[in-house]
């Protein structure tokens, strides 16, 4: 079984891991002054932050963890009933939050499809060599 890289429990990566970058409870006014600037319906905008706060911030991963990662998005973007809606709901009482404009993007699925398309990018000597070996193994 896969170990968490940093911690000492097995590896459960979750699509939610991907917006941690982009969380601004207690930086609101310097995280969330920048994120701010974007504007989520922008394709281009959505490059811009999806390497800068994504791509880059998960790159010393191991190919491993990787392509489990990217196998958890894979599979939530196969599925046409996946709501990715629900991971930009801000809860009053939670401790983390993302900018107060982003739950009013017009498809949150969008936004999860590209950060597909720019991990495939990015990651691909990655993903295919972890896809050469058996999971089970790890």
């Amino acid at each position: 079984m896969l170990m968490h890289p940093f911690l000492d429990r097995p590896y459960d990566p979750q699509i939610s891991h991907f917006l941690g970058g982009f969380e601004i409870y207690g930086c609101e006014e310097t995280l969330g002054e920048e994120l701010s600037q974007f504007d989520l319906n922008s394709a281009e905008d959505r490059k811009k932050l999806i390497y800068k706060y994504i791509v880059h911030r998960f790159r010393k991963l191991s190919y491993r963890h990787k392509f489990l990662f990217f196998c958890v998005l894979a599979i939530a973007i196969d599925d046409p009933e996946y709501d990715f809606n629900e991971m930009f709901d801000h809860e009053v009482v939670s401790h983390s939050a993302l900018p107060p404009e982003w739950d009013e993007m017009e498809d949150f699925r969008v936004f999860f499809e590209d950060v597909y398309k720019y991990l495939a990018e990015a990651w691909g000597e990655d993903l295919h060599k972890a896809n050469q070996e058996d999971p089970t193994t790890w």
